[in-house]
């Protein structure tokens, strides 16, 4: 045989490999590695037209693949941002804008998260005057510590005086349980209370009053428990 002759088989059988090395990266979604030996084919065999089938059924493929994963991490983005965790939300956007940063669908994504997170903080704010307008003033502190994550230094002012009149409301609602309980012998309310009391106006002198008794407190509390599961014996 000659060596044009084997030059020939030899060249029939590149092709093939190529071809089967193509088709098994397409099939395994490695759609970069199977650009590389489409190149090959054009440049190298000269296999242009086939190169070029091959390039848009692997581009075509490529996109396909990227938008099921885009998809994927955009209802993740969305599941994130309805438990109002904006700094993963954030690191998801920032991950996708690396792994496909020319994606038409990704360049709003970072507005799109400061917009949701914008919208929560002025729901929580026009829960927060509603609470305290109508005297709800445990959902009204609530909605303060949480409001707390979102006001800067600036917007805090706006709402010092309501603050103010809301914790001060919940600190005379809780001296107020603390004497109806003392008042009606129910001890365990009574410990109950006052170390709420304790809890969250640590530096006040009705907390040092609460302090001081706390103890006897506890002690007519175990015994009030005792007496109550002797009846239920």
């Amino acid at each position: 045989i000659s060596d044009q002759a084997k030059h020939i088989a030899y060249r029939k059988k590149d092709r093939d490999a190529l071809r089967h090395a193509i088709i098994d990266d397409l099939r395994n979604q490695d759609y970069d590695a199977a650009l590389v030996l489409v190149d090959d084919m054009a440049e190298m065999y000269g296999y242009r037209e086939e190169a070029e089938e091959f390039r848009e059924q692997i581009l075509d493929a490529q996109a396909h693949h990227n938008q099921k994963l885009i998809s994927a991490a955009l209802k993740k983005i969305d599941n994130i941002c309805e438990r109002y965790d904006w700094d993963a939300a954030s690191h998801e956007v920032d991950r996708l804008q690396r792994l496909f940063p020319n994606h038409p669908d990704l360049h709003a994504l970072p507005s799109r998260i400061d917009q949701a997170r914008t919208d929560h903080k002025r729901d929580i704010e026009r829960q927060f005057l509603h609470a305290a307008e109508t005297g709800n003033v445990d959902q009204a502190i609530e909605l303060l510590k949480e409001l707390d994550k979102y006001l800067t230094p600036a917007e805090a002012e706006r709402y010092q005086e309501t603050a103010r009149g809301v914790i001060g409301q919940k600190r005379e609602n809780l001296g107020v349980r603390f004497k109806l309980s003392i008042h009606d012998r129910d001890w365990i309310e009574a410990v109950a209370v006052g170390e709420q009391l304790i809890r969250e106006f640590p530096n006040t002198k009705m907390a040092d009053e609460v302090r001081e008794m706390l103890d006897v407190l506890r002690e007519r509390a175990a015994g009030q428990r005792a007496a109550e599961s002797g009846r239920t014996a």
